[in-house]
C-alpha cells in the first residue's frame, strides 16, 4: 500500500483547471465541463479525508509509543525486579 503523493494530486486537480478553463475560453458546453468540476471536488475532498486519516493515525502511534514506554520500562521493569527479590531461587 503506498500512499497519495500531494504533487500527483495537485498536478491532476491542476490538469482538470486547465481543462475546464480551456472548455470555458472557447465556449464549449459539455458535461465534460462538468465532470472535470465533480471530480475536482470528489478528488480534493477524498484527499482532505486521507489527510485527516494521517493525523489520526500519527496520534494513535504516538500514544502507543508513549503506553509501551510506560508498560515496559514503569510496570513491567519494576515489577519483575520486584519478584525477583520475593521468589526464592
Amino acid at each position: 500500500m503506498h500512499g497519495i503523493s500531494k504533487s500527483r494530486h495537485e498536478h491532476l486537480k491542476d490538469a482538470l483547471l486547465q481543462m475546464e478553463g480551456l472548455l470555458k475560453e472557447c465556449n464549449l458546453e459539455c458535461c465534460c465541463l462538468q465532470q472535470a468540476a465533480d471530480y475536482n471536488r470528489e478528488l480534493e475532498s477524498m484527499y482532505q479525508n486521507y489527510q485527516q486519516l494521517l493525523k489520526e493515525l500519527s496520534r494513535q502511534i504516538t500514544e502507543y509509543e508513549i503506553l509501551y514506554i510506560e508498560v515496559k520500562v514503569q510496570f513491567l521493569g519494576k515489577k519483575l525486579k520486584q519478584l525477583k527479590k520475593e521468589i526464592p531461587t
